[in-house]
This record gives structure tokens, C-alpha cells and sequence, in this order.
């Protein structure tokens, strides 16, 4: 079983530290900066022969479907934590039989339900 490196994993200069460690990293969009830094992390993290896990926390829609924008770089994604919000202001990915399916409009894709 693979070990992915999480709270150790923030931006891209944890990175070298973590090769030969761990297997893989775990990126948040949240913790990491947003999705240009996580694409740093990911080809950086790759070079260094490291997996790739597409993490988040509870957030909204908006966090959750810019990061599964990078789900195809990964080896894993989990991304759900907006799942657990029955308040979520906004409609963006969705989760259909265990896939992620990314919207179809402009930009992130994301809408504003109110």
C-alpha cells in the first residue's frame, strides 16, 4: 500500500525533502496556494518520482472543481469535502458512480445557485 505524504505536502518546496520517504504526495488546493502552485507541485513531485493524490477539506463546490481541473494529472483524487456542506452556495463537480464529472460551463465551470 502506498504512503502519501499529507500535512508534509503543502507547496512545491516541501517536495524534495519528501522524495524517498514517501510514495506519493497529497496536494490541497486550499493549503497549497491555489491550482498554479499545485501544477507546480505536481510536475515537480513527478520528477522526483512521487505519486500524486488530488486531496481537499470541507469546502465549497468552488475549491473542490478547480482541483478536479487537475484530476487528470493525478493518480488518485479525493474530493468530496463539499459533499459534507448542505449549505453550498455553489454548483460546480460532480460525483457520478465514484467519477468525477467536471461542468460544462465557462471557467472553472462553477455557478452560483442563488
Amino acid at each position: 500500500m502506498p504512503l502519501f505524504a499529507d500535512e508534509d505536502s503543502k507547496t512545491s518546496r516541501d517536495l524534495s525533502a519528501l522524495a524517498g520517504v514517501y510514495d506519493g504526495i497529497n496536494i490541497k488546493l486550499m493549503k497549497s496556494g491555489g491550482v498554479q502552485e499545485a501544477w507546480r507541485m505536481i510536475h515537480l513531485a513527478r520528477g522526483l518520482g512521487l505519486k500524486i493524490m488530488l486531496g481537499c477539506m470541507i469546502e465549497s463546490s468552488v475549491g473542490i472543481t478547480a482541483a478536479a481541473h487537475l484530476a487528470p494529472l493525478a493518480d488518485c483524487a479525493d474530493l468530496d469535502g463539499h459533499l459534507l456542506i448542505s449549505n453550498d452556495p455553489f454548483a460546480g463537480v460532480q460525483i457520478q458512480n465514484g467519477r468525477i464529472v467536471l461542468p460544462d460551463a465557462p471557467g472553472l465551470g462553477v455557478i452560483c445557485k442563488t
